[in-house]
Order: C-alpha cells, then sequence, then structure tokens
C-alpha cells in the first residue's frame, strides 16, 4: 500500500510518495500554510503504476522479485511443503491436465505465493501447516505480472512490450529451466532448489524436472518429481514420486543420476525470484 506526505518546501509545496508493489489511485486533499498563516486547500489525485524496472536483466520485474529474505525463506517453505504433498495423493486443486514434471513445479510456485488462510487450508494435508505467508504480494495479484507467473521469453523484460507474448501462465520444463531460473552449483542448493535432465531421446518432453527438498523427516535430503506420461500407446499418466537424494544418485538407469558428469544431467537451479 502506498503512502503519501506533503509539507512546504523552499519553492513550495513537497509531497513524498513511498509507492507499494500494487498499482491504484489515492486522492486527498494538499493543505498548504504560508508565513503569514493563509491556509490553501488543493484536491490531488496520485495514479500509481507498478514498477516494471528489471535492473539486474534477468527478465523480471523487480517488483516480483522477493528481495527480503523472510519472504524469500517463506517461499522455500511453502514451495517445498506443496510439492512434497502431491506425494503420494496430488491435491485436488491440482488439475489433471496439468500433471507432469513441470506441472508439478508450477503448482507449487502458483500455490506457494497466496494466501494460506483458513479457506485455503480447508482440506489439505500439509508437511508444515504454521509457516509465515510471502508478505510482499500475493497470488493472483502479483504486481505487472497478474496470473501470467512464468516467463516464455529470452532476454531482459521489456516494459513497452506486450506483456503476453513474455509471459504465461503456463511454462515447459523447458523454459522453467531457461527464463524462469538460474544454475548455481551443485554444492550450494537449498531446500526450494530445482534440478533438471535433458533426454534428447524422449518424445515431446526431453526436459525433466524435479523439486529438492532437503531433509524433512530426518532421513536425509530427498527429492520429488512427476514422471510424466508414458507417450507410448496405452501408457499410464505418470505418479508423483518422493525418493531419498543419495539413492537417485544410484539410480538405475544412469541418467537419471544428478551427478556432474552425467551429460544427461543440465544441473541444480534456483528460481529467479529468489536469486
Amino acid at each position: 500500500m502506498a503512502r503519501a506526505s506533503c509539507g512546504a518546501g523552499a519553492h513550495g509545496p513537497v509531497c513524498t510518495v513511498v509507492a507499494g508493489t500494487t498499482p491504484g489511485e489515492m486522492r486527498g486533499t494538499l493543505r498548504v500554510e504560508d508565513a503569514l498563516g493563509l491556509v490553501t486547500e488543493t484536491p490531488v489525485e496520485l495514479r500509481l503504476r507498478a514498477d516494471d524496472s528489471d535492473t539486474d536483466k534477468d527478465g523480471f520485474p523487480d517488483a516480483v522479485e522477493l528481495d527480503s529474505e523472510d519472504d524469500r525463506q517463506a517461499f522455500r517453505r511453502w514451495f517445498v511443503t506443496l510439492a512434497a504433498a502431491q506425494y503420494p495423493k496430488p491435491d485436488p486443486h491440482w488439475p489433471e491436465v496439468h500433471q507432469d514434471c513441470a506441472g508439478l513445479l508450477r503448482f507449487a510456485y502458483k500455490e506457494a505465493l497466496k494466501a494460506h488462510g483458513a479457506g485455503w487450508r480447508k482440506g489439505r494435508e500439509l508437511h508444515t501447516a504454521s509457516a509465515p505467508d510471502v508478505r510482499k504480494y500475493h497470488y493472483p495479484a502479483v504486481p505487472v505480472l497478474g496470473d501470467k507467473l512464468f516467463r516464455v521469453a529470452p532476454g531482459a523484460h521489456d516494459a513497452k512490450g506486450p506483456l503476453a507474448s513474455a509471459f504465461s501462465a503456463s511454462a515447459s520444463a523447458r523454459w522453467l529451466l531457461s527464463a524462469n531460473a538460474v544454475r548455481i552449483p551443485s554444492g550450494r542448493a537449498l531446500p526450494g532448489d530445482l534440478l533438471f535432465f535433458e533426454d534428447p531421446e524422449a518424445r515431446g518432453m526431453s526436459y525433466h524436472s524435479m523439486v529438492y527438498l532437503g531433509d524433512l523427516d530426518g532421513l536425509g535430503p530427498e527429492v520429488v518429481y512427476h514422471t510424466g506420461p508414458d507417450s507410448r500407446p496405452g501408457g499410464s499418466k505418470g505418479i508423483v514420486k518422493r525418493v531419498l537424494f543419495k539413492d537417485l544418485l544410484s539410480h538405475p538407469d544412469e541418467k537419471w543420476r544428478p551427478r556432474d558428469d552425467n551429460p544427461h544431467f543440465v544441473g541444480f537451479y534456483r528460481w529467479k525470484i529468489l536469486d
């Protein structure tokens, strides 16, 4: 929420506006008293727009990035909680048509940015029920982007360009990797970071994504992922799996091992709104 205060300056009235993250209008009265005690009142209207600048040129407006450590930690806790909660039974609010590896990331991301009041919590079984919410904004009232959370274009954010050509309510694993996250060293992974793999032989879904959960239950770090649908005739729709990271390192199919010497492992990534 924006706040405004006005006073007398050397050359006339001076107003200071502290803008929030939500655009809108402010109306009020500018009251100025001169040196002789004469008071004048003038109606004023301020029209506020969201700051759509992208100073770090990462493709996301600064207003969307979570710039406080408290908000980053809140997002991580909710994102991890929601991703982990899709095993063994997916949330009924996660549409079946979006249930694949990228869909798991998108669902947990969107839900993590919501306000988690009593109505939202009703009927949900969560690992962490008392995590604080992100405070900067709540989906779908996201500054600049609204409900189009995911970038689907390369390069920096162009404030003059059409939003729909650069952001979407959905994005493939390839776009999540290339435009919505940044690569980090394997040893720096934190709960809520992402793993990506590439399988060029997979038909239609060459990129695969997972969520790094960290150690939730004292058994060691885990990952959660959706296997994705089987594209073969009569194939299954896929399921959510949650496995120990150490077991993934010894996966019977070497292309799914998150090792730097595995050519199919693209690496660990972090959401740009956290970086």
